[in-house]
């Protein structure tokens, strides 16, 4: 029996070895994972003198310790034990046992999880005594195993919030390289309209030289938009019933030029019949055109790129596939995150920002697809498989959505209001090249009374102007007798879904976002009768 001596004295031991074991964390706070898991096996061997052996395991880095009476075990043996005990770490009872790993007898053991179920690791104490592990023992084993969890946890995040400044800042430099890179040509070619403005052939040249670099920072700028909003959740698909042939086939068109320009090979292989998805045409175009456009940049000029779309039951497949720099295998779960990027050689000729293929996994997710990266190596090319549900509903007729598909040839009267002078005074210059009778306004007062004197019929406005800004310039036009059968068209760097709530509530019919392509521009213009007559009901 014990005495009220013993009794004393053991609370006084436990309250002592509880504070030194409090205070571990602390002491911890520089060590690295596998030095903590050393020192906290030492500790509780010391702490619980009846122990036969403690086994520490943290999950992340991988590390295994096991302390007893006579030391440190050897590798070999760590592992051993680690591979025994392996089956009771998570369920084998409130007391388990098993064959003493480190001397005679049975060990009966007392295991402590690190983190939620032991997603840090665990703590294992064993020992021959049959009233182990008492609940002074437990007490003591989870407040060391607490203790580590802390550190472990912090370490963990620690680590992952340096691991994301470090994407970060290799983002930022990344950025600001490819932004630079089309500024440059873009810089030579005003200098050469400059000396050589008056020559036909150089003015083509440079033109296309202008346009091709342009282009390439709209793309660059549109990328970080819609990660911007995926990441947020804001993009909201416009779903439509299609086949899949027209959208590679919109996907191709962007991205032959760059496949051409790298002299690479492509063949396209479509099913046999047609695949029928619910998907929108443009986002799903923009998957694809990643995919190629990343085969292009990534393999080496004179390559060959391959698009296959197999069905597969309720789904469809489609396959990119190149003979490229390939992807290492501990890169291909990696690829698909967030600036992102296998190869930052400096001889790559193609840039990126490294967020298409997390722009592609976004999209495809939220099309209820799928997508996975493949490879055999470096060096030895990649292929992405996208999966996608197929519309298991027969395609309708679309007769009378093309029947209404008609060009106007009406002169239009469109006011442009921009407080940026080049931008309004060139797009009215395109604008009067088209055939409409264009007036500029370069504020939002100056628009104002414009419009109460012009009459257009299309306004055309930016929304961030000094003094009165787009919106509440939208809604002075619109209390006047002809503003309320006008189409007011926002045309604005802001876009995300907010602004574009503002501007319809502000009275503006559409928002389209800088710099708006002028393919859309016209295709919105040609339907203009049928919005004003819209407008004027």
């Amino acid at each position: 029996m014990t005495s009220p001596l013993d009794e004393a004295q053991s609370l006084r031991r436990c309250i002592r070895e509880l504070a030194a074991l409090s205070a571990l964390s602390a002491a911890w706070s520089r060590t690295d994972p596998r030095d903590i898991a050393a020192s906290l096996a030492d500790v509780l061997l010391r702490s619980l003198p009846q122990v036969d052996f403690i086994y520490v395991r943290v999950l992340t880095p991988a590390v295994e310790v096991v302390r007893t009476h006579r030391g440190q075990e050897a590798a070999g043996s760590t592992r051993e034990i680690g591979h025994t005990l392996e089956p009771l770490l998570r369920g084998g009872g409130p007391t388990p046992t098993l064959a003493n790993p480190v001397g005679e007898g049975t060990a009966r053991l007392a295991i402590i999880p690190m983190g939620y179920d032991g997603d840090c690791g665990f703590v294992v104490a064993g020992s021959q005594q049959q009233d182990f592990p008492t609940q002074t023992d437990r007490l003591l084993l989870s407040v060391g195993a607490n203790q580590a969890t802390v550190v472990l946890q912090h370490k963990r995040s620690e680590a992952a919030l340096q691991e994301t400044d470090r994407r970060k800042d290799e983002f930022l430099a990344i950025l600001a390289h490819e932004l630079r890179n089309p500024l440059a040509p873009l810089r030579n070619a005003l200098r050469i309209l400059e000396l050589r403005g008056n020559d036909a052939q150089v003015l083509e040249q440079t033109r296309d030289i202008m346009e091709r670099q342009l282009q390439q920072m709209v793309r660059l700028i549109d990328d970080l938009m819609d990660i911007s909003r995926v990441t947020r959740g804001q993009v909201e698909l416009r779903k439509e019933r299609l086949d899949l042939a027209a959208v590679i086939r919109a996907a191709l068109e962007t991205s032959r030029p760059l496949i051409e320009e790298s002299g690479h090979e492509i063949t396209v292989a479509y099913p046999p019949k047609p695949v029928i998805l619910h998907a929108d045409p443009t986002r799903l175009a923009q998957v694809f055109a990643n995919l190629l456009n990343n085969a292009a940049k990534y393999t080496p000029r004179g390559g060959r790129i391959w698009l296959t779309a197999e069905r597969q039951d309720q789904s469809v497949l489609v396959k990119v596939r190149d003979t490229g720099v390939g992807i290492p295998d501990n890169m291909l779960l990696r690829i698909f995150e967030t600036f992102t990027q296998v190869d930052r050689s400096l001889e790559r000729p193609q840039g990126g920002l490294g967020i298409g293929l997390a722009l592609v996994r976004s999209l495809v997710e939220l099309h209820g697809g799928s997508v996975v990266a493949r490879s055999d190596g470096p060096g030895q090319g990649s292929e992405f498989i996208v999966r996608l549900p197929v519309d298991p509903l027969p395609r309708k007729a679309r007769a009378a959505e093309e029947d209404g598909k008609q060009v106007s040839t009406v002169k239009r009267r469109i006011l442009v209001v921009d407080d940026n002078k080049d931008s309004a005074d060139s797009l009215a210059m395109l604008l009067t090249l088209q055939g409409s009778e264009v007036r500029t306004a370069y504020d939002g007062l100056e628009a104002v009374a414009a419009a109460a004197d012009f009459k257009p019929d299309v306004i055309l406005s930016d929304i961030g102007m000094p003094g009165l800004d787009g919106y509440q310039a939208a809604q002075r036009i619109r209390e006047q007798f002809h503003g309320k059968r006008a189409v007011l068209v926002a045309m604005t760097g802001w876009g995300q879904e907010d602004d574009k709530r503002r501007s319809m509530e502000a009275g503006f019919d559409f928002h389209l976002v800088k710099p708006v392509d002028l393919a859309v521009l016209e295709q919105l213009l040609d339907s203009f009768d049928a919005l004003v007559g819209k407008a004027g009901e």
